[in-house]
């Protein structure tokens, strides 16, 4: 049985910088793995910078970020906000070629040309009315034992979405978008996570 979209954004959220002096910036689409623990990925070898807020993607509950720890590419903290969770996919679960998944991202939107009247004013109390979580449903294209690929594009801002399995476990974090080659189709790529 597929999970549900809902099922799967109820869980997630953004992780945002408001700089008072560069700007408002979106960094990353998080998810709660157990009450008040969130996971996503991370590609930076420093941790984010203080003052970053998480942004519930359903309630638009803003909580402070705390107690980040990373490690390969994959960072867990803590935060207080409502939003339901999702299971990790056990190690014998697997993946298959051509299994079906779905993974979930925000893209950022602050620097689309009709956003530019909200710039030099954004709070994540404004930004969440902006948020719209972009599904990426296709079957698994490629995989290594730490990597896969889900036919699909991702955008700057979904980095850490969710992959999901048809049982509604996490099988992985959406990675950087990179760069596609126009002769190549869009695959997603994501980092594999289980326990």
């Amino acid at each position: 049985m597929s999970p549900s979209i809902d099922s799967i954004t109820a869980a997630c959220g953004v992780i945002v910088h408001p700089e008072a002096d560069s700007g408002f910036r979106h960094l990353a689409t998080t998810w709660q793995v157990a009450a008040g623990e969130w996971l996503c990925a991370w590609n930076d070898e420093d941790p984010p910078p203080t003052g970053i807020y998480l942004i519930a993607a359903h309630s638009g509950a803003i909580a402070a970020i705390e107690s980040w720890e990373q490690d390969r590419g994959i960072a867990g903290f803590r935060a207080q906000a409502e939003a339901s969770t999702l299971p990790i996919a056990s190690d014998q679960e697997g993946l298959n070629k051509r299994q079906l998944l779905m993974a979930v991202g925000y893209p950022s939107v602050i620097n689309h040309p009709s956003f530019s009247i909200h710039r030099g004013s954004l709070t994540p109390e404004r930004y969440h009315p902006y948020l719209c979580p972009w599904f990426i449903e296709g079957h698994l294209a490629l995989y290594t034992a730490e990597e896969g690929w889900l036919t699909g594009q991702s955008y700057h801002g979904m980095l850490g979405g969710p992959v999901v399995n048809e049982e509604g476990r996490v099988v992985g974090l959406l990675g950087d978008h990179g760069h596609q080659a126009p002769d190549i189709p869009p695959l997603a790529p994501f980092r594999r996570i289980s326990v």
